[in-house]
């Protein structure tokens, strides 16, 4: 996947009431024809706005979906819960829960499609998905280390990796539950991890 670092980000924003429409247009579309039925045109239509300005926003029908479905399901926050193990069950959580989403489960595995082959959504993936979650991950893995709990952060990329797969997998074609059990599974696993990688630095 890539950095997206040189890549163009997102284009202009729109005014919050634009977007606020837009973002309600698009997840009204969404739970009406699903992803497939989806198109620019018809929230453009619904939202009361152009449909180039969205395109000038978002480069497709997936990255518009991405960004609203996905990118703002949740706010970002960093949880310092005064423990590493505590912090990662919140991490561990977030990642759950916004996989467990109904109105998510239902169209990411469409959207994941597109995402192999569309370049400008891989940008949007990183910027609204990626970039967010690792920077969460590293800021935990910070704390950790200056509370002592940790000798060094790991490596973020395949910490990452460490939520997310598991995650995926349990979720999308294991048929399992987001339930606590879930939550405290993969929030123990990287923990164990994590702190069986300190003792080996």
């Amino acid at each position: 996947m890539s950095s997206g670092m040189n890549e163009p980000r997102l284009g202009r924003p729109l005014s919050a009431e634009t977007d606020r429409a837009v973002r309600a247009a698009t997840l009204a579309l969404l739970g009406e024809v699903g992803y497939a039925g989806l198109r620019v045109q018809d929230v453009a239509t619904r939202a009361g706005v152009g449909k180039a300005a969205l395109y000038r926003r978002w480069p497709s029908k997936a990255a518009l979906a991405m960004h609203h479905l996905i990118g703002d399901l949740a706010p970002r926050t960093y949880r310092d819960t005064g423990s590493l193990r505590g912090d990662l069950r919140e991490l561990a959580a977030d990642f759950v829960n916004r996989m467990a989403s109904p109105r998510v489960h239902a169209v990411l595995p469409e959207i994941f499609a597109d995402l192999l082959h569309e370049q400008s959504l891989q940008t949007v993936f990183e910027e609204v998905c990626i970039a967010p979650e690792q920077d969460l991950i590293q800021r935990t893995a910070e704390r950790a280390v200056e509370r002592g709990e940790l000798t060094t952060a790991p490596d973020v990329r395949w910490a990452h990796a460490q939520f997310s797969g598991p995650v995926f997998l349990w979720l999308y074609l294991l048929g399992g539950h987001g339930d606590a059990a879930l939550i405290d599974r993969v929030a123990d696993s990287v923990h164990a991890t994590w702190i069986n990688e300190g003792k080996r630095t």
